[in-house]
């Protein structure tokens, strides 16, 4: 009879041991986790571990007062998509600038998306599939039916604002990696 309520407890112990880990498996990471990727929120860079180095970047960025009055209202033709990875150098220098320009010419939060990617530029909902990520930052602008009209990859040409500028005025303009 011990050796039956002995097997009884292991068993139940075992149990409940592989039902929790399953638990912890199929957690889904949130956006203030390090590997976590989708969709992501200016809020999510302000109070999660990307706080750091997105308050300083939004903060020290001074965009040309000149330029932001040229897009204001060309810009608000467009959404945007943002993919980007919080471990890139180059998207932690982008995108806190990108957020800032955007309060500045006071950008409707409902047209713009952000995306985290991993460092194989992928997200584990395929939030990039079909856009031809490959470096980051990323941003697209869309028409408001959903059509590419151009994007900004990585670096700019001139300024974030000037090269901003060009796209939402239909000025010639290509990204770095553009050919």
């Amino acid at each position: 009879m011990k050796i039956n309520n002995l097997k009884a407890i292991k068993f139940s112990f075992l149990l409940f041991f592989l039902v929790n880990l399953y638990t912890i498996a199929q957690e889904k990471n949130t956006p203030a986790d390090k590997n976590y990727t989708g969709l992501i929120t200016q809020e999510d860079f302000r109070t999660g571990y990307t706080a750091d180095w997105f308050i300083k970047g939004y903060e020290s960025y001074k965009p040309k007062k000149k330029v932001l009055k040229k897009i204001k209202k060309p810009i608000k033709k467009y959404r945007i998509k943002v993919f980007m990875g919080t471990w890139c150098p180059d998207s932690r220098r982008e995108t806190p600038k990108l957020l800032k320009l955007l309060d500045e010419v006071n950008f409707k939060e409902k047209n713009l998306e952000i995306y985290a990617m991993n460092h194989s530029k992928s997200t584990e909902n395929n939030y990039e599939e079909g856009l031809d990520i490959h470096h980051v930052p990323t941003i697209i602008f869309l028409d408001k039916k959903g059509n590419e009209v151009n994007r900004f990859v990585e670096f700019p040409q001139k300024t974030l604002e000037k090269d901003i500028l060009k796209i939402v005025t239909k000025q010639p303009y290509k990204n770095v990696y553009a050919e």
